[in-house]
């Protein structure tokens, strides 16, 4: 029974020592390389500076690929980890300035589509008010002959004409604004030619429309030019 013993402690003695023997020492690069050579590893240039080597995972599911670094000190892995802050941090800042930029250059063209809407705009208003002028001026020769023309073939020629000028005006998004006798005065589509007296009108109300006013859409293009009253003299 002793005998048994002794064996099987040699033989315990003699499996520690080989598994000592098995033991590698990694403490240079050239026995790490050579350790790691099932790997296939590849010589990479990412940093000249320092030597690298880059090998494949395929079995790993989240890491497929690796890579070693080689460094002569301490303060070179100091330096290399302050390259890799200042990389991420100049990757922040230039993609902050990138969405700045964007943000801009999307105001930029709004502000300039919002100017050439304008330019267009303020450019066929004044063409429009010249030929609001035009207009008038039609409308007045037409007021001449109505009393002892109107039945006349001419007259209702011109009265077709004229019609066709509201209308041209009113496909334009030209209106004329509904101002009547009677009508209180707005300063707002309202321009006094002159606050006179009267009997028959009462105060702050239009007593008679010298020239119609027209608005562009929602805007005013002219003021109707009208005479106000300022009540009776009495």
């Amino acid at each position: 029974m002793t005998e048994d013993v002794t064996k099987d402690k040699s033989e315990i003695d003699i499996g520690d020592k080989e598994d000592k023997e098995d033991k590698v020492s990694l403490d240079s690069k050239e026995i790490l390389l050579d350790y790691l050579k099932e790997l296939k590893l590849k010589e990479e240039e990412c940093i000249p500076e320092f030597e690298s080597y880059s090998f494949d995972l395929p079995k790993d599911d989240k890491s497929k690929k690796g890579i070693i670094f080689f460094f002569q000190n301490e303060e070179s892995i100091k330096e290399i980890s302050s390259v890799v802050r200042g990389v991420e941090a100049a990757k922040k800042e230039i993609n902050d300035k990138l969405l700045r930029f964007a943000a801009e250059f999307e105001n930029f063209k709004k502000r300039v589509g919002q100017e050439k809407i304008q330019a267009t705009n303020y450019a066929k208003d004044s063409i429009f008010r010249d030929l609001l002028n035009f207009i008038d001026n039609f409308e007045r020769g037409l007021s001449l002959y109505e009393e002892k023309e109107s039945d006349s073939d001419f007259f209702k020629g011109m009265k077709a004409v004229f019609k066709e000028c509201d209308t041209f005006l009113s496909k334009s998004n030209i209106t004329r604004i509904d101002s009547k006798i009677g009508d209180a005065f707005d300063p707002l589509l309202h321009e006094a030619l002159e606050v006179k007296a009267s009997s028959d009108i009462e105060k702050d109300m239009i007593i008679t429309i010298v020239q119609s006013g027209y608005m562009s859409n929602d805007k005013l293009l002219r003021p109707a030019i009208v005479t106000v009253s300022s009540g009776s003299e009495n």
